[in-house]
């Protein structure tokens, strides 16, 4: 969940992004995709879709997060923003197991907390320097 306060220009996050890595399937009523997780909250991940695709703001999904030894975590939520292939996803974890897990799975990774100024355009400029970097 992001609160954005108009009078300063800066969101304020309630729940701390952790970078975590990870393969997932993002579905809505018509499709799915395959995508990767960038970072991940207790109340949203950002993911990369590299793939074509027809999403908009505010359409409905199910996010399944691929883990270890063959576990998942199911989230439910809305595309809340996106940008080149970055997607920002609002969800919540679907049950109470997923939500333990969900919860583990960030304290396991608390020390790699995101920077909160690390801004979306941010991460664009980072990987567009990757790519003139591969390109050369």
């Amino acid at each position: 969940m992001v609160n954005y306060n108009p009078t300063s220009g800066r969101e304020r996050r309630y729940f701390p992004r952790v970078n975590y890595r990870a393969y997932a399937t993002l579905v809505t009523t018509r499709q799915s995709w395959p995508v990767h997780i960038l970072d991940l909250s207790f109340n949203g991940a950002l993911a990369a879709l590299i793939h074509r695709h027809d999403l908009r703001n505010g359409e409905e999904l199910i996010l399944t997060i691929e883990l270890e030894n063959d576990r998942t975590i199911k989230m439910q939520g809305r595309l809340s923003h996106q940008k080149a292939h970055f997607l920002g996803i609002e969800c919540r974890a679907t049950s109470i197991d997923h939500q333990a897990q969900l919860r583990d799975l960030l304290e396991t990774h608390k020390d790699s907390i995101g920077d909160p100024k690390r801004s979306l355009g941010i991460m664009l400029e980072e990987h567009n320097d990757e790519q003139s970097i591969t390109k050369d």
